[in-house]
This record gives C-alpha cells, structure tokens and sequence, in this order.
C-alpha cells in the first residue's frame, strides 16, 4: 500500500474519501468532501503521483484508463494514464494515481 511521502496531513491513498456535507443551495447540490481542495496533489512511496478527483461515473478499482479533466478535476473510466486506487461510483472523491517518471 502506497502512502504519501510530502508533509500533508489527511493523505489516504487507499481509500475513497465520503463526503461529509452535502448543501442544498436552491435546486443545487454541492458535496463537500472531507479532505481537499480537488486537484491537490502528492507523492507516494510507490513512485507514483497522486491527484484527489471526483469519479464523473463508476471506476472500477485499479482501473488504468481514468482521465481527469484539468479544471473541474473531475475522473472519467475512459482514455487516460490515471489508476483508481479502489472502486468508486459516481459522485465519490478519492486518489488517482499516474507514473511521475
């Protein structure tokens, strides 16, 4: 198991993280994850570098063709170099794992 080797506190890279508020605002919904912000990044002792991102759809654990969109950090299962670390569904916020070298 892979574990941050930067100075940041709350770096699970083997979990999904839940969301631990959701707002109503009107006809919006807004989750708020329990760590972030999204697009945080760092390094694991795997050599590899992780970014934290919201699945836009169901991954499947290590699935290895994850793309994450560079604004809105949000993960898609479709054509990209990103490895889930663990299933998630949609909506679920967790680390997405890419070679660093």
């Amino acid at each position: 198991m892979a574990y941050s080797t930067l100075p940041i506190a709350g770096v699970d890279l083997n979990t999904v993280t839940p969301v631990s508020f959701e707002y109503v605002n009107g006809t919006t919904t807004i989750d708020i994850p329990n760590f972030g912000p999204l697009g945080t990044q760092t390094f694991g002792s795997d050599g590899k570098r992780y970014v934290f991102a919201k699945a836009g759809a169901a991954i499947g654990a290590s699935t290895a063709t994850c793309s994450i969109n560079a604004s809105t950090f949000i993960a898609s299962a479709s054509g990209g170099t990103y490895v889930s670390a663990e299933s998630m569904a949609s909506g679920d916020f967790g680390w997405f794992a890419a070679t660093s070298v």
